[in-house]
């Protein structure tokens, strides 16, 4: 059978992290391999907590150098042939964690905890930045993607090690990995679970990260689907053209000429736009087949 590692990534939990490691041992127990937590910088007293535990491996980064960094810190150590990565907060049931391992056996590469009832949770600058980046990312992927960046997943080591690189060291870490793993063909499922009030203070500075997770979207479409992200700019200024077209019409800020000049120049950077994604397709389908 194989085994399992879980990782935690740990950055100031020093009130959380205790409650889910006894959560973890009361669940789990001798089911998995080894627990991996990787403090993150902590200067909350956490480190202290976890250095006194003898049933985890500790692994530490001289200061807090994000949670995906961690997680790969985490992965690169472990010596599962399954990886586990939850959070230190108590936020997600480690209960569903072995009918979660359980469906890699069905064939499928990512297995992400789907929370159901995460709106009651989020403010609502939080829930309509998580609406959009989930919209451009199922408009990239061409599927439904029912949770974009759950904390909660599941998936083979040998499996991620050869997309670790490309992964974000943020907080976009979940959701450069939803979508590599898409991009690529994989099978992705998505395990329903009870998402819970996490113990301690969020981390989160919602601006910052829906800005980070924005770019990290935007680098891993260029880099994996590059055509996708090129036909979106391309029709966005393709109707901006349009719209310069009709303004003389409805009212007098152009006159006619320059409407059709802003009108052609405007389809032409279009066009070029497009071209610059076929171009990048056709790189990247040639690196494939070299590979």
């Amino acid at each position: 059978m194989d085994k399992i590692s879980l990782i935690i990534p740990c950055f100031n939990e020093r009130s959380g992290i205790e409650g889910t490691l006894d959560e973890i041992n009361f669940y789990l127990g001798k089911a998995i391999h080894e627990i991996i937590v990787v403090d993150d910088g902590s200067f909350d007293g956490t480190h202290e907590i976890l250095k006194s535990r003898k049933d985890i491996k500790l692994l530490r980064n001289p200061y807090n150098k994000g949670y995906g960094y961690s997680i790969k810190k985490g992965i690169l150590a472990a010596t599962g042939e399954i990886i586990v990565v939850t959070d230190a907060d108590t936020t997600y049931p480690i209960e569903s964690v072995l009918l979660m391992v359980r469906k890699l056996e069905e064939g499928y590469d990512l297995i992400i905890g789907k929370r159901s009832n995460l709106k009651s949770f989020d403010p609502s600058i939080k829930k309509l930045s998580r609406y959009l980046l989930k919209k451009i990312a199922e408009f990239v992927a061409g599927e439904k993607i029912q949770d974009v960046n759950s904390g909660l997943r599941v998936f083979k080591r040998d499996v991620v090690l050869r997309y670790l690189p490309n992964t974000s060291s943020g907080f976009s870490f979940s959701l450069s990995t939803t979508l590599i793993f898409i991009l690529e063909g994989l099978s992705v499922h998505y395990f329903p679970i009870e998402y819970r009030q996490r113990i301690g203070k969020s981390k989160v500075k919602y601006l910052r990260d829906i800005l980070r997770s924005a770019q990290i979207l935007v680098e891993t479409i260029t880099l994996y689907n590059p055509i996708k992200i090129f036909m979106l700019t391309s029709g966005l200024i393709s109707v901006l053209g349009f719209v310069v077209l009709l303004i003389p019409v409805f009212s007098n800020l152009l006159n006619s000429s320059l409407g059709i000049m802003g009108f052609m120049i405007l389809q032409g950077i279009a066009l070029f736009t497009l071209s610059l994604g076929l171009i990048g397709f056709l790189l990247k389908k040639r690196i494939l087949n070299d590979n």
